[in-house]
C-alpha cells in the first residue's frame, strides 16, 4: 500500500505515529506478560493458601477446637510477608484492554479477597495478641474463643520483685513492690503504645508503616523489614466491622483491666509503704522491747534475753535513724499534706501520662494512697507520741526528721553497756542450793578476789554507764545489771566453795573459819547492795544450816567418849561381879578412874570451843535450832566446871560416877538409892540420869533372880 504521492504509508507523518504506538504497544504488552507471569505465580500460591486456611479455621469451628495461637502468629507473618511481595502498580494494565475495570473485575475481586484474608488472620490475630498480653499482665484471665479478656473477672496485682544485689530497701521506690509497680507500668506504656498504633492503622488517612512494624513487634515479637505501605493499607482497608469497632469495644475492656491492675499494684505498695512501714514496725517492736526491758516498773529480765533485746533496741533505732536519712518521710512534717513525698507524685504523673489508663486512674490510685497515708498518719502520731519526749525531731536545716537526742542517747549508751567485760557472757550461771552437806569452806583469796572485781565493776556502772542513759531508763537499766552483777557475785562465792571431802580434811581452824564468815558476811552486803536480797536470804540459810550441821558434827565428838559409850548406855552385860563403871571405862580402881574422867572431861571443853566457835558467828536461825540450844546450856555447865564451881552438872556427873567405884550387886540398891538426884536439866545431868536409871534396872534384875532379867531399853545420847 502507498500513501498519496506513491509513497509508503509508513513514510507518512501518521504512519510514522501509528508504528511507534504500534510498538509501544507491543513493548507493553511484552513488559506487561512478564510482570502478570510474576505477579501470577505469588498470587495463585498466595490465593491457594489463603483457601486453605479458610478450610482450617473452618473445620476447626464445625469441631470446636481452639485454633493454636502459633498458628496465627505464622499465618499473619506469611500473610504481611506476602502481602507486600504482590504489590501490584496497575500500569501494566493499560497495555491489555481487556483487564479493564469496564471489561474485567479480577483486580479488585482480587484485592477484596486478600483484604478478607487480611482481616480474618492478620488483624484478627493483632487484636487477639493485643488481649492475650494484657491478660497476662493485669491477671484478667484470657477467652481463647472470643479472644478477649473475660468480661466479670477480677485482676491480679503484680508480683513483687526484690532487691538485685540483696540489700535492705531504704527510700521507698526501692521496695519490692515500688519496683512491681514501675514494672507494670513500664509493661502497660508498652501495651498502651501498640493499641494506640493499632488505632492509628485502623483511622481514616495516610497509614504510618511504623504503626505497623511497632504493633508486630510488641504483638509477635518479630521485626518485620521492608517499607510495609501494602500491610499497613490493608489493616485499615482489611478491617471487618468488629475489627473497626476496636475503638468502641476491645479498648475499654483493655482500659478496665490495666486500671484494675495498677489500682491493686498501688494499693500492694500503699500497704508495703503505710501500712507495713518499716518505721512504724521498728517503733512497734522498740515499744514492746521498752515496754518489757526499760520499764520504770520493769523486771529484769534473764541475762541472755535482755542483753538480745538491748540489741534488738540498738538495730531498730539504728534502723529508724538510716530509714529518716535516707527514707521519704518529710512530707509528714506539717498538716493537711496530701502530698505523699516526690518519689510516690512522680509515679502518679506517670500514670495519668499512659492512654490506657488516664487521669482517672491517675486520681483513683492518689485517692486511695491519700486514705492509707491519712490511717498512716493517725497511727504514725498514736505510736511517736507514746511514752516520755519526743521521739523524732525535725531538723529544719537539713529538711528531714531524725531521732530525738535522747533516742540516741538511749541507743549509744546502750552500745557502750554492752561492750563493757562484765556484759560479755552470762557468767557460770551457778544456783545455790538450798542445802549442803556440812563441813563448807571457801577459798578466801579467790572469793575476795572476785568480790573486789565485781565491785569495782559496780562502781564504773554507776559512775560511767548509767548517767548516758536518759533518766526515766535508768531505774530498770541499774536492776538489769545489778541483777547480773549478783549473778557474778553467787558466781565467785559458789565457784570459791571447796568440795566436802577437801573442807572436811582439816581440822578446824576457828581463826580462818571466821575470816570466811566474813568474807562471806561481805558477800551478803554486796547481794543486798544489788537488790538481790533474795540470794543474800539463800546464802545466809545456807551458812545457817552449815553452823548447825557443824555442831551435829561436834556433837558426835562427844558420842564417841567413854562416857556416851554403849556399855554406858546400858548395863545388861553386868553380871553383878566388880563395879560396872570401872569396868566400862576399863580401869581397875577409884584413883584411875579419877584420871580418866579428867581426861575425858578436859576432851570435853576442848569440843566446846569448836561449838563456842561457831556460836560466836551463829545467825538468829542457827542460835534458834536444837542443837545450839543444846550447845549453849553445854557450853555454859563447860565455863562452870572449868571455874572450878563444884555445882554443876558436869561436876556432878563426875562425882556421881567415882561414887560408884564400889558398886557390886551386894550394895548396888543401897548405893544407888543414897545417891542424889541432878538438880538441873541440861545434856550432862540427862546423861547422869540415864546412867542412873540403867544402873537400877540392872541391880533391880541381879536382885531378884527369879525374875526373868529383860534387856533393858538401849538410852539414846542427848534424850
Amino acid at each position: 500500500m502507498s500513501g498519496a504521492g506513491g509513497a509508503p504509508w509508513w513514510r507518512s507523518p501518521l504512519g510514522l505515529i501509528a508504528a511507534c504506538l504500534l510498538g509501544a504497544w507491543a513493548a507493553g504488552l511484552v513488559a506487561a506478560a512478564v510482570q502478570l507471569h510474576a505477579w501470577n505465580e505469588g498470587l495463585v500460591r498466595t490465593l491457594l493458601q489463603i483457601r486453605a486456611d479458610a478450610v482450617f479455621r473452618t473445620r476447626m469451628a464445625e469441631g470446636r477446637e481452639a485454633i493454636p495461637r502459633e498458628w496465627y502468629r505464622s499465618k499473619t507473618l506469611a500473610l504481611l510477608e506476602a502481602s507486600e511481595k504482590l504489590h501490584d502498580d496497575g500500569i501494566w494494565a493499560a497495555f491489555v484492554p481487556g483487564s479493564w475495570s469496564r471489561f474485567d473485575d479480577l483486580r479488585p475481586r482480587v484485592a477484596a479477597r486478600i483484604e478478607r484474608a487480611f482481616s480474618d488472620i492478620a488483624v484478627e490475630t493483632v487484636r487477639r495478641e493485643l488481649h492475650f498480653k494484657a491478660g497476662e499482665l493485669t491477671g484478667v484471665p484470657f477467652d481463647s474463643r472470643t479472644g478477649e479478656l473475660q468480661a466479670g473477672r477480677d485482676c491480679a496485682p503484680a508480683q513483687p520483685q526484690g532487691i538485685l544485689d540483696g540489700t535492705a530497701p531504704r527510700q521507698p521506690q526501692e521496695h519490692p513492690e515500688s519496683i512491681a509497680v514501675q514494672n507494670q507500668l513500664a509493661s502497660l506504656e508498652l501495651l498502651d503504645q501498640a493499641v494506640q498504633a493499632m488505632l492509628a492503622l485502623q483511622s481514616p488517612g495516610n497509614a504510618d508503616p511504623e504503626n505497623l512494624r511497632m504493633l508486630v513487634r510488641y504483638t509477635l515479637g518479630v521485626e518485620l523489614p521492608g517499607r510495609l505501605s501494602r500491610g499497613a493499607a490493608l489493616f485499615r482497608t482489611g478491617g471487618k466491622s468488629e475489627d473497626l469497632a476496636f475503638a468502641n469495644t476491645g479498648v475499654p475492656r483493655l482500659q478496665w483491666a490495666a486500671r484494675c491492675s495498677i489500682a491493686k499494684a498501688m494499693k500492694a505498695l500503699d500497704t508495703r509503704l503505710f501500712d507495713r512501714n518499716d518505721l512504724i514496725a521498728s517503733e512497734t517492736l522498740l515499744a514492746q522491747r521498752a515496754q518489757r526491758l526499760l520499764a520504770p516498773n520493769a523486771k529484769p529480765a534473764p541475762f541472755a534475753e535482755g542483753v538480745e533485746g538491748y540489741r534488738e533496741i540498738i538495730a531498730a533505732l539504728g534502723e529508724q535513724q538510716a530509714l529518716l536519712a535516707t527514707g521519704d518521710y518529710d512530707w509528714l512534717q506539717g498538716t493537711g499534706n496530701s502530698q505523699l513525698g516526690p518519689a510516690h507524685d512522680r509515679l502518679v504523673e506517670r500514670v495519668a501520662r499512659i492512654g490506657l489508663l488516664g487521669p482517672e486512674a491517675a486520681g483513683q490510685v492518689r485517692s486511695q494512697s491519700h486514705a492509707a497515708a491519712q490511717r498512716f498518719r493517725r497511727q504514725f502520731a498514736r505510736l511517736f507520741a507514746a511514752g516520755d519526749g519526743a521521739a523524732l525531731v525535725w531538723h529544719a536545716d537539713a529538711g528531714r526528721l531524725a531521732l530525738s537526742p535522747q533516742r540516741i542517747a538511749l541507743r549509744d549508751a546502750l552500745a557502750a553497756l554492752l561492750q563493757e567485760p562484765f556484759m560479755a557472757s552470762p557468767g557460770a550461771e551457778h544456783a545455790l542450793p538450798v542445802a549442803a552437806a556440812a563441813p563448807l569452806a571457801w577459798d578466801i583469796q579467790r572469793l575476795e578476789r572476785d568480790l573486789v572485781a565485781v565491785a569495782d565493776e559496780r562502781r564504773r556502772f554507776l559512775e560511767e554507764d548509767l548517767p548516758r542513759f536518759p533518766p526515766v531508763t535508768r531505774p530498770a537499766i541499774t536492776q538489769f545489771v545489778q541483777a547480773h552483777l549478783a549473778q557474778r557475785v553467787q558466781d565467785a562465792a559458789m565457784q570459791a566453795l571447796r568440795p566436802q571431802d577437801t573442807a572436811g580434811a582439816t581440822p578446824f581452824d576457828p581463826v580462818a573459819y571466821r575470816a570466811q564468815r566474813d568474807e562471806l558476811a561481805k558477800v551478803q552486803a554486796l547481794l543486798t547492795q544489788l537488790g538481790a536480797r533474795n540470794r543474800a536470804e539463800q546464802l545466809r540459810a545456807l551458812l545457817s544450816g552449815d553452823i548447825v550441821e557443824r555442831l551435829g558434827r561436834v556433837e558426835q565428838a562427844l558420842w564417841r567418849s567413854p562416857v556416851y559409850s554403849d556399855r554406858m548406855q546400858r548395863f545388861d552385860w553386868w553380871q553383878g561381879e566388880g563395879s560396872p563403871i570401872l569396868q566400862a571405862f576399863g580401869v581397875a580402881d577409884a584413883v584411875t578412874l579419877r584420871y580418866l574422867l579428867s581426861q575425858q572431861l578436859g576432851a570435853f571443853d576442848e569440843v566446846g570451843g569448836q561449838a563456842a566457835a561457831l556460836l560466836a558467828v551463829a545467825d538468829a536461825s542457827a542460835a534458834g535450832s536444837a542443837a545450839a540450844q543444846r550447845w549453849q546450856g553445854m557450853l555454859a555447865e563447860l565455863k562452870r566446871y572449868r571455874g572450878g564451881a563444884g555445882d554443876g552438872s558436869l561436876a556432878g556427873l563426875q562425882r556421881y560416877l567415882l561414887s560408884l567405884a564400889d558398886l557390886n550387886r551386894s550394895n548396888c540398891a543401897e548405893k544407888l538409892a543414897a545417891s542424889p538426884a541432878p538438880t538441873t536439866s541440861d545434856e550432862f545431868a540427862a546423861r547422869q540420869l540415864q546412867i542412873h536409871n540403867a544402873l537400877a534396872s540392872r541391880c533391880a534384875e541381879l536382885r531378884s533372880p527369879a525374875r526373868p532379867a529383860d534387856p533393858a531399853p538401849a538410852a539414846v545420847p542427848f534424850g
